[in-house]
């Protein structure tokens, strides 16, 4: 008898827990630290953040690290997932057009993963996207064709940059290589030395003014000239520090940032610079760490922290004009400036709205609950809506009113 309700006090409890939901469920196995992170404080919104449409992309990243995010061009958006499928809708959610990236199956076989992992990156006829395999794929983009498919030598996991006529690309094994936009033939290639550990992450790279600017693993900003791939500069963002190997990472894993004369760039190891452009002479440095992009909002630098808060400072001294602690060790995105707002994700699900003006929160939508649907890559903004894709693959369209 003793056994029979146990056994009914179990199946009870295991009953309730289910009827209790996930969160619920999720919550008994957590610690009062991820649990705090996790439940935010109640907000009021200012604004209502809202889904327009939302459409699934294929299986999304998975745990995979990835630098895969939409792209907008014209009246279209793109996006992808893992395994090779490629996607392109009108801006109201229509499907225009799919394609599935070949790995090499059979009859028997569908293949293997085609393991995208940076872009994506459009032009005027092409969206564009590389993979963990080396492989960089220019996709008409009015059709889906695949124009062209370029072997790399390395992984690409940084989004490709475009510009005078040309796409560059940044691998991991710390390769920064040109190819001509039209017949995708190499233009040039410049190698750099990668330290015996470094992050998972590469530099995207930025052409404008005639140059290619790049982060290194070895803690500078880089200018090769955009004709001949020739250094033109170098500027130390930051050097090692501490007793160990970890200690000692140095990684500028973030696209550097012009506004007007001046560039700026975030290490992981905290060194957030400004540099002239012209010389690579460095104007002032601040410690603030990041792998994240940066954003910039009128006349402030936005930084998104290794440890999920975020600043605003300003971009003529440095002077840290506000700072917003709610998110952290949600491991957020980089920032987008959306209808006047900054707009983040999280590694639970949820879209933020921050007034740029001082930092306050203006808005919460949550679109999920754990790290199956996290935002992992900062959102695109066209036409007044923000496309952001999770982790599933899920690609929301999001407006305010």
């Amino acid at each position: 008898m003793m056994f029979a309700s146990r056994t009914k006090l179990l199946s009870a409890l295991l009953c309730l827990m289910i009827l209790s939901g996930c969160e619920s469920v999720t919550d008994w196995f957590e610690d009062d630290e991820v649990l705090e992170i996790r439940n935010l404080e109640p907000l009021e919104n200012k604004v209502n953040l809202n889904v327009l449409w939302e459409r699934e992309v294929g299986n999304g990243i998975g745990d995979y690290f990835s630098r895969l995010q939409p792209q907008v061009s014209g009246d279209k958006v793109f996006a992808a997932d893992r395994q090779g499928l490629v996607v392109a809708y009108n801006l109201v959610g229509e499907k225009i057009w799919q394609q599935r990236i070949n790995t090499g199956g059979s009859f028997f076989s569908a293949g293997t993963s085609a393991k995208l992992a940076g872009g994506l990156a459009v032009s005027a006829e092409h969206v564009y996207v590389g993979s963990e395999d080396g492989r960089l794929l220019g996709l008409n983009q009015e059709t889906g064709a695949i124009d062209f498919d370029i072997k790399v030598p390395g992984e690409i996991i940084a989004t490709p940059s475009i510009g005078d006529g040309m796409i560059v690309v940044n691998t991991t094994a710390g390769r920064l290589i040109a190819y001509d936009l039209v017949t995708g033939k190499q233009t040039w290639i410049h190698e750099s030395d990668v330290p015996p550990l470094s992050l998972r992450g590469t530099s995207a790279p930025l052409v404008a003014n005639g140059g290619v600017l790049v982060g290194t693993a070895a803690g500078k900003l880089q200018v090769n000239i955009a004709d001949s791939g020739l250094v033109a500069w170098e500027a130390t963002v930051t050097t090692p520090s501490g007793a160990t190997e970890l200690e000692r990472i140095i990684d500028v894993d973030t696209q550097p940032v012009i506004v007007g004369a001046n560039v700026y760039i975030v290490s992981f190891n905290g060194a957030l610079t400004a540099i002239e452009l012209r010389t690579g002479r460095v104007i002032w440095k601040r410690e603030y760490a990041s792998y994240r992009n940066l954003a910039i909002a009128g006349n402030r630098i936005i930084v998104s922290d290794v440890s999920g808060n975020v600043f605003a400072l300003d971009v003529r001294n440095g002077v840290e004009m506000w700072s917003q602690s709610t998110f952290k060790g949600r491991d957020i995105t980089s920032a987008v400036l959306f209808n006047g707002f900054i707009a983040i994700g999280d590694n639970f699900g949820s879209v933020h709205l921050i007034d740029p003006t001082d930092g306050t929160l203006a808005a919460r939508l949550k679109l999920g609950n754990d790290k199956d649907k996290r935002f992992y890559a900062p959102g695109v903004v066209t036409n007044n809506t923000l496309f952001m894709q999770n982790a599933q693959g899920t690609l929301f369209a999001l407006g305010t009113e």
